[in-house]
């Protein structure tokens, strides 16, 4: 019997993987379940998009797509020299917990109901109708009606001259 999680990471590869490929980005063939983050990205002239779905550390079946804009000369250089880049979280309800992630199980209410069915094609259905606020975050990227954006500072690693 496949497991909730089993299902949600099947839907992840058959239907947001192809809407992904389609917008440009690159990165794994399958949501295998061998790791918790998968990292997709393209080319924007100098800019690099980098988008990462990441599954939910404790085996529930959630998910949410990370955003960050990587500058042309890479976080390593960023991480090196200090500096700040705009990152953002693609969420179905703005909540700072797991629970405003897309999910796939049946919320408490629906379980004390009865309710235990997994919601894996609504969950990743509700994902893939989110992604044109995604295109739009690309071009101005703040917070907007599902993404919650915040800049990241980096401080600098590397010794002054």
């Amino acid at each position: 019997m496949k497991t909730a999680r089993g299902a949600l990471r099947e839907e992840l590869t058959a239907t947001l993987l192809p809407e992904l490929r389609r917008l440009g980005f690159e990165g794994p063939s399958r949501i295998d379940g061998r790791a918790l983050v998968y990292e997709f990205s393209r080319r924007d002239g100098d800019i690099r998009h980098v988008l990462t779905l990441q599954l939910e550390k404790r085996g529930l079946p959630r998910f949410v797509l990370g955003l960050a804009l990587e500058p042309p000369e890479g976080f390593a250089a960023l991480t090196a020299r200090g500096g700040t880049t705009m990152t953002g979280q693609l969420r179905p309800r703005r909540d700072a917990s797991v629970r405003g992630w897309f999910r796939a199980d049946p919320t408490l209410w629906q379980r004390l109901r009865g309710d235990r069915a997994s919601r894996h094609v609504e969950a990743v259905a509700a994902c893939v109708a989110l992604l044109p606020e995604v295109e739009s975050w690309w071009r101005d990227p703040k917070s907007s009606a599902h993404i919650v954006a915040y800049p990241v500072r980096f401080p600098g690693t590397a010794a002054p001259a």
